[in-house]
């Protein structure tokens, strides 16, 4: 088991149009760092922050909102989800594979879903 998980925020924004977002951004300082303009999601650095685009409306049934709370972990899933369930977090859905890497959800007790993500860069375009 890990003392404290290394996780970077990640905030996700629901976009429309991923290519006419990303060029904003661009604009205004911004480089893609992971995705792709031209897929459904990508990652822009701009300044010291980060933020993911997304190119699909959020699913109300689990959640999300139009802008979701991500970390990307620096630490293995397996440990973030042991600590997370030692500590009384609840665990939406537990690490699972997903196109980009794998993920684990966790709720807050308001309700927000919060995802962990470990990105795989071979698995991304």
């Amino acid at each position: 088991m890990v003392d404290e998980p290394e996780l970077v925020l990640q905030p996700m924004v629901h976009v429309t149009d991923v290519g006419a977002t990303v060029a904003m951004f661009e604009a205004l300082g911004g480089e893609v760092v992971q995705g792709s303009r031209d897929g459904d999601w990508v990652q822009i650095r701009i300044g010291g922050a980060q933020i993911g685009l997304l190119a699909h409306p959020p699913n109300p049934a689990q959640g999300e909102g139009d802008v979701e709370l991500n970390f990307e972990s620096m630490t293995r899933l397996e440990a973030v989800e042991d600590l997370a369930r030692t500590r009384g977090v609840e665990v939406a859905r537990a690490t699972s594979d997903e196109g980009f890497g794998r993920q684990l959800q966790l709720r807050t007790p308001d309700g927000l879903l919060v995802k962990v993500n470990e990105i795989d860069p071979d698995r991304i375009g």
